[in-house]
């Protein structure tokens, strides 16, 4: 079983600090408590595992791209025997910061407003010039 627990959180989240981020709440979990088995990803990219005549990364949005990394890592938790609600750890490495909000958009509807810890982190660059986005995560499931 896992939680998400936002203890602290308005204390932490300050209407100065909403202020000046304009943004009310963060997307993501401050702190998950839990037990259960674990599943590590690693750094998922665009296309989505699988698909038919993907179109080249150089012609994907960051929306899209952002879209199939976490579609894979979904098919990947779910071929560990977990489900999208058992992910508790998200790191999400960012070529276009100044375009987080879309990543934001993107992942508060994938996963549905129960985001998970999650740290965001600007890179200059991935393996392929092409990719904008990567994202890695921790998923517990429960024996």
């Amino acid at each position: 079983m896992h939680e998400y627990i936002d203890a602290g959180l308005e204390a932490h989240w300050s209407e100065t600090l909403a202020d000046v981020t304009g943004i009310l709440k963060p997307p993501f979990a401050p702190l998950v408590r839990t037990s259960g088995i674990t599943i590590y990803t690693s750094g998922q990219t665009f296309p989505v595992i699988g698909s038919n005549n993907p179109v080249p990364a150089s012609k994907a949005s960051l929306k899209e791209q952002t879209r199939a990394c976490l579609e894979n890592i979904d098919n990947l938790v779910r071929a560990g025997g977990g489900a999208r609600s058992d992910i508790v750890k998200v790191t999400i490495y960012n070529t276009r910061m100044d375009q987080q909000d879309v990543v934001n958009t993107v992942y508060t509807t994938f996963f549905n407003a129960s985001c998970p810890t999650r740290t965001h982190v600007g890179v200059s660059r991935l393996a392929d010039p092409n990719l904008l986005i990567e994202i890695e995560a921790v998923a517990v499931v429960e024996p």
